[in-house]
């Protein structure tokens, strides 16, 4: 019985959510009916205009809370509109976050792991190349561990800027879900 009566709250709720306007002018009318014909079964004696008006004066108040009850599902909308959006942009700084982190992390590993060794690499390559920089074949294998030092390098780095680039990547995100 009671998840009865919950589901017919639920649709009515989703009615009144839905069609406010509507809703309101029902109420409305319904009452206007029901006090024309309180009104009119009145046994036939002299109205007078402050009859009227005491018989229709709630339809004032009743138009006031339409237009209250408009103007407050208007403001829940809004609300609620705001708050998505706010979890919107929540996640993506969370998201941003993450990226940051992960990327630092990795950068910090490649730099401890992979900068150090291609320093020692570096400072051996070039006493080699001094030592025996009259040899064209021994200086042609240094050239080669030399680019591939420069590629790691630049690797790293890109994985750097990477950073940035996911970072302005979600903040657009963001911006193309806010537009309508």
């Amino acid at each position: 019985m009671t998840k009865m009566f919950r589901t017919i709250w639920i649709w009515i709720k989703a009615i009144v959510d839905k069609y406010p306007v509507i809703v309101a002018a029902v109420i409305i009318y319904l009452y206007y009916l029901i006090a024309s014909l309180n009104l009119f079964s009145k046994p036939k004696h002299s109205q007078t205009f402050l009859d009227y008006v005491m018989e229709f004066d709630s339809l004032f108040f009743l138009w006031l809370a339409a237009a209250a009850l408009i103007q407050v599902q208007r403001i829940r909308k809004a609300f609620k509109s705001e708050e998505s959006q706010r979890r919107n942009i929540e996640r993506a700084l969370d998201r941003q976050q993450i990226y940051s982190t992960l990327v630092k992390d990795i950068t910090m590993l490649l730099q401890d792991n992979v900068n150090n060794p291609l320093a020692i690499i570096s400072v051996t390559t070039q006493e080699i190349r001094r030592r025996f920089e009259t040899d064209p074949e021994i200086v042609r294998y240094l050239d080669r561990i030399d680019g591939a030092m420069k590629r790691i390098h630049n690797t790293i780095r890109d994985i750097q800027s990477f950073e940035a680039q996911k970072l302005i990547e979600s903040t657009k995100d963001v911006l193309k879900e806010q537009k309508p």
